[in-house]
């Protein structure tokens, strides 16, 4: 059989800041560009900071995830991610129009753990580690594919990060979606313009955000 090397520990290495910190790009942002936010508020609890990300996930925007400290490697897993629904296949040509990608590059969805089952053909609990890391390929069940279907790939497959209460604030945004809109997986796609460098300070996030790489930066 075919043998699978799990990532272990914490891949969460990287700079991690302040609200003062991120407030102050912001800022710095209205005083550049006035035009450039139509809205903003400070949002300090966590679960509430996760049920407004998810009503705007749940109204079709595209969310610009910045929190915690960076991930480490090639996947963004959550704490510098573009997230966006996968309900609807159009929103793919929208995401690549706004990251400047090319059409054939694929979006990855981040799903559940508790849903992983209705996803994946094969997905086993002994898979988690991996699936934590994005770094294991699946076919997608019917049912998968009728749901989420800008995450599924042309030959049936799909590359999934799987989540859990471990992941933190990233696992309560999407279970605050899932219970908004009964959608258990959401498109995770790293948080740049195409070729440039996955954002890693605020500044570079909201560099980002008034490039058009997201409707909302969280």
């Amino acid at each position: 059989g075919q043998v699978v090397a799990a990532p272990q520990g914490i891949v969460f290495l990287g700079p991690e800041f302040e609200a003062g910190e991120v407030r102050a790009a912001v800022e710095a942002l209205q005083m550049r560009n006035p035009r450039s936010i139509a809205a903003s508020e400070e949002v300090l609890d966590t679960s509430a900071f996760a049920r407004a990300v998810a009503s705007h996930l749940a109204a079709g925007r595209i969310v610009g995830l910045l929190w915690g400290a960076m991930e480490f490697g090639p996947r963004s897993l959550g704490h510098r991610s573009l997230l966006a629904p996968a309900t609807d296949p159009a929103i793919t040509e929208l995401l690549n129009g706004c990251l400047r990608r090319s059409d054939f590059m694929p979006f990855a969805p981040v799903t559940l753990r508790a849903k992983a089952g209705e996803a994946y053909v094969g997905w086993r609990a002994e898979d988690l580690e991996a699936g934590r890391h994005m770094t294991m390929c699946y076919e997608v069940t019917p049912e998968m594919r009728s749901l989420c279907p800008a995450v599924v790939h042309v030959d049936g497959t799909a590359r999934p990060q799987v989540v859990d209460e471990r992941d933190g604030l990233y696992f309560q945004v999407l279970e605050a979606y899932f219970e908004e809109s009964g959608v258990h997986t959401l498109i995770n796609t790293s948080f740049n313009l195409h070729e440039d460098p996955i954002v890693c300070t605020p500044a570079n996030a909201v560099s980002a955000f008034e490039g058009g790489a997201c409707d909302v930066l969280a």
